[in-house]
């Protein structure tokens, strides 16, 4: 094999001078780690994050082994995000020994680091491409072999190389646990001969010289650069405390760079933050809104509108130049200052080899390590306090929120570097959801089909506006127009009057402002890869004016329509939930049991399904249900010609037009939705249905084979309506799952369009695990299981919090919600499964009482805990819940009448002492027990005397129950 070209000096210009190769040359700075449990080297990850921030300026590459990270630990917990981060977690592969291994590589955005992922491979390394400049990239990999690790995951290793092609160079950085003293030839280990074979096969070399405590070499450096552009040395400032087998090595790889000083992308913004809001309420006040009223043409109106706005804006607000951020927002300009004078003493140390230079450099770094701490806790205690006077900043910091932007993306077998191109790649990829919808003349369609004027909207009055703007969000984020929307609550006074003319006009002109219907899009990844373009979701930034605009016709909207909405749809709408819709599902589960009956659930999948909604068939069926001509009009304006773009690292993509589905992130948009999937509910004629917005179970009782064929004929109904509607559905996705207590089960096999559903014994249905028994067990263990995670993320995010409150704040909102979702459904009912999800707030509990005392103890009674901090057990949570649950649906709160008519009350035949309000059900079936309405039964009996669940107000109603239920 042809030696490779050196990645530095390669392919320049005739006329390059060594004045110009020396402006250009520039060096990549790697280190490599075996860290053995990071964890263990730092008092928590937070102390590793800082320590990478000290050394930024050292390291563009970090490679690290035996890592013991798992997924709980996000990476952003020990990186800045000035890095992007490549993981293989033990615990990601199929290795039967799911402790200790791990590697991690962590590169600087802007060498553009790609994953170069092998599919089905369990072993433990990362594979990268980075790019040196715009001709070069390089292969860097980090790898982690066992010990005792079999000749074939080595071979398996070696033959990885095959796939990827060809590169500049190659560099391979990893621990082979293999005993090599001094150099290949010299060694008779099979495995080791195998290593020199590769070695020879792709021109490498061992640039690692630094002996372990037993004069080895168990990590090695292998790459193919030329051995005069590459320094291995034996780091003296590694970020992790040493191990003595496994001395941590500093790589310096000389290049030539494409830009040595690139500069940042500034745009101008409003900077509304600094902005002279005295002097803005005096201008707003000024302006005389009625010339509006002169206008006929909307867009027009609205084009004036804004021109006013700008005019004042540009007044009174200051422009900010938004730039991309070299450090933590958090760190102090002080601590920048000494961060550039550290780089600074360094190149010249480098430069002049002088003793009082390397002692600058090595006080700056540790002074610069000291303000790094000292900013990092500045800003935890300000974190702590936001929580009571921002708490948007408090979550901010608390989730992670700022996710690392990818610096490429593949889409179509295509890798995009290049911002411009990254956000035309999104936009194409959104594009392409969309479907070409119907396009006919909707007036003279609904001439001939006109069946009365139920539906419409003839203007929106001055306390529509006022309550509008009210509702409104106040927030600092801007949509296509540049204002945010706490100008306008702030400014309210002067913006009702102009918006309400806006309004009506183009309420009368059936014209929806072209301007708010342009909506900004930001790509957000969701999980996997995240430089596939597939794994992230759009979404919608509009303007605040629209979203006050469409607030209003919701609610007048909703309130004509709401008696139209079949009861079986329970998503956006008001009054009900996910709870409702499993509720009345395992109210007919329960109901099969009890009469020895199978009840088969067909769940299904559509896809895409709020994007290829087709504008025709929406209208068309908006005017069946007597929307008057004039509101489909406006309709037809609002949903056509909406012009979209992507917004990615301040670079913006060519724009694409929604041809089909309702706009994202609106307040219009579910319930266009809705309406349009109403109908589905009267194609099933033997069957019934449960809606959560375009979530569809379809479900019978089975009683003999006619049964299941009668249900296969309405599942052809849906096959055939989804057809005429135009909407797809995942048949791979959908399964079908036989609830029953009977050991010789009816397995009928169901198909739609001929291909045969997948049977399973467990489903997750809104978020809750069901399985054929109804026990629920699955998805207790699973519930747990992400809520040890939680807890796990909630400890190590608050090791340096001291407030109770804030502790308790997040416990509730990060950690015990998850315990409660659904709680009605999945009720526990045994002791040991009622201990284990106890176990987890009693494993916090202690830590509150660590935080508060210094001392962690084990042997603590958790009622003594519960007392102290004032914290319910979640067994009494549980039962206050179901209590409340049905108060509301007894009193109007939660409107479902099939819930309400599944609930029995005591009527005696004669007056006794003590009576319950409900019947008490007796059963010797336990699943009888765990149904939330028999247990709803059971425990307000208990209670009745105390409570009055007809008259009480809910909040007298709720503070009695805390009395008498919590424990």
């Amino acid at each position: 094999m042809p030696k490779r070209k050196a990645i530095f000096l390669s392919r320049l210009g005739p006329s390059t001078t060594v004045n110009d190769i020396t402006n250009y040359l520039s060096s990549l700075k790697l280190q490599y780690l075996q860290c053995n449990r990071l964890k263990t080297k730092f008092q928590s990850y937070a102390s590793f994050h800082i320590e990478v921030s000290v050394s930024s300026d050292d390291q563009d590459v970090i490679l690290i082994t035996e890592t013991w990270l798992c997924e709980d630990i996000d990476s952003l917990e020990l990186f800045d995000d000035r890095y992007l981060v490549f993981r293989r977690d033990r615990g990601s592969s199929s290795d039967s020994c799911r402790r200790g291994g791990g590697v991690l590589i962590a590169v600087k955005k802007c060498f553009n680091p790609c994953i170069l992922d092998l599919p089905g491979s369990d072993l433990e390394a990362v594979w990268l491409s980075i790019k040196l400049n715009h001709r070069q990239k390089m292969l860097v990999c980090v790898v982690y072999f066992p010990p005792s690790s079999r000749a074939d995951t080595y071979v398996e290793f070696f033959d990885c190389f095959e796939n990827f092609g060809f590169f500049d160079n190659i560099l391979i950085c990893g621990d082979f646990n293999l005993p090599i003293y001094d150099d290949f030839g010299n060694n008779k280990n099979p495995l080791v001969i195998e290593l020199s074979n590769f070695v020879n096969l792709y021109n490498l070399a061992q640039f690692n010289n630094t002996f372990n405590c037993n004069n080895k070499f168990l990590d090695l450096i292998l790459t193919d650069i030329d051995f005069s552009h590459i320094s291995v040395w034996h780091s003296d400032k590694p970020l992790v405390p040493e191990d003595k087998h496994h001395p941590a090595l500093s790589i310096s790889i000389c290049f030539v760079a494409d830009h040595p000083n690139r500069k940042n992308v500034n745009i101008s913004r409003y900077d509304f933050r600094r902005a002279d809001f005295l002097a803005m309420w005096c201008f707003f006040r000024e302006i005389d809104w009625s010339f509006l009223l002169n206008f006929n043409d909307i867009d027009k109106a609205v084009f004036s509108f804004y021109d006013c706005l700008n005019d004042v804006f540009s007044r009174t607000v200051p422009l900010r130049q938004t730039v991309t951020r070299r450090f933590p927002f958090w760190y102090t300009i002080e601590t920048r200052r000494l961060l550039k004078r550290k780089a600074r003493v360094r190149r010249f140390a480098l430069k002049c080899v002088n003793p009082d230079s390397v002692d600058e450099f090595r006080a700056l770094r540790s002074a610069v390590k000291y303000s790094i701490q000292k900013d990092y806790n500045t800003y935890l205690r300000l974190t702590e306090k936001n929580l009571i006077s921002n708490p948007k900043k408090f979550w901010s910091y608390f989730n992670n929120t700022k996710h690392n932007s990818p610096k490429s993306l593949y889409y179509n077998n295509v890798c995009y570097e290049n911002d411009d191109d990254i956000a035309n790649a999104f936009a194409d990829y959104f594009k392409s959801v969309f479907k070409p919808s119907s396009n006919y003349d909707i007036k003279n369609e609904f001439k001939s089909n006109c069946v009365g004027d139920l539906v419409k909207i003839d203007s929106v009055t001055y306390d529509d506006v006022v309550l509008a703007i009210k509702e409104l969000k106040s927030s600092l984020t801007v949509g296509v127009d540049n204002i945010p929307s706490f100008i306008i609550k702030g400014c309210a006074e002067f913006f009702i009057y102009p918006l309400l003319i806006l309004f009506n006009l183009s309420l009368r002109s059936n014209v929806f402002p072209y301007v708010w219907k342009q909506t900004r899009i930001i790509p957000v990844f969701k999980k996997g890869d995240a430089q596939d373009c597939k794994n992230y979701r759009p979404i919608a930034i509009l303007s605040p004016m629209s979203k006050i605009f469409e607030s209003i016709i919701h609610k007048r909207l909703f309130h004509q329509v709401k008696n139209l909405i079949s009861p079986s749809q329970h998503g956006f709408i008001p009054k009900r939930s996910t709870a409702t819709n499993l509720f009345c599902l395992t109210n007919k589960i329960i109901s099969s049991f009890q009469i020895g009956s199978q009840l088969d659930v067909i769940y299904t999948d559509f896809s895409k399904a709020f994007d290829s909604i087709d504008f025709g068939i929406l209208l068309n069926k908006l005017h069946g249900l007597g929307f008057h001509v004039n509101l489909t009009d406006w309709l037809h304006s609002y949903l056509c010609n909406r012009s979209l773009y992507v917004y990615f690292n301040n670079a913006v993509s060519r724009e694409f037009s929604g041809t089909s589905g309702v706009p994202q992130g609106s307040n219009l948009g579910p319930l266009l939705f809705i309406l349009f999937i109403n109908d589905l509910t009267s194609v099933f004629k033997y069957s019934e249905c449960l809606l959560f917005a375009d979530d569809l179970k379809l479900f019978s009782s089975m009683n003999s084979n006619l049964d299941a064929v009668l249900l296969q004929s309405d599942l052809d109904c849906l096959f055939k309506w989804c057809t005429v509607n135009k909407l797809h559905l995942n048949i791979e996705k959908c399964s079908i799952l036989s609830y029953t207590r009977n050991s010789q089960p009816l397995n009928h096999v169901y198909k739609i369009n001929d291909l045969v559903l997948s049977r399973s014994d467990s489903v997750s249905d809104l978020g809750i695990i069901f399985d054929t028994k109804l026990d629920f067990s699955q998805q207790i263990n699973s519930m747990v299981s992400k809520a040890y995670r939680r807890l796990g993320i909630l400890k190590r995010k608050t090791k340096e919090f001291s407030s109770e409150i804030a502790l308790k704040v997040l416990y509730y909102a990060h950690v015990r919600s998850s315990l409660e979702y659904c709680s009605i459904i999945w009720y526990p009912i045994y002791r040991n499964k009622i201990e284990i999800i106890e176990r987890i707030q009693n494993n916090f509990l202690r830590y509150l009482l660590y935080k508060k005392n210094g001392i962690y103890l084990q042997d603590v009674s958790s009622s003594y805990l519960r007392h102290m901090f004032n914290i319910p057990s979640l067994c009494s949570r549980r039962d206050v819940s179901c209590v409340l649950f049905f108060y509301k649906v007894i009193n109007g709160s939660i409107d479902c009448t099939d819930i309400l008519s599944a609930i029995d009350f005591a009527v005696p035949a004669r007056s006794l002492r003590k009576q319950g309000s409900f019947p008490n059900v007796y059963s010797r079936f336990k699943y009888i027990d765990r149904f939330s309405l028999y247990k709803f039964y059971k425990t307000f009996n208990k209670i009745s005397g105390e409570l009055d669940i007809y008259h009480m107000s809910p909040t007298v109603f709720k503070s009695n129950c805390f009395k008498l239920l919590y424990t």
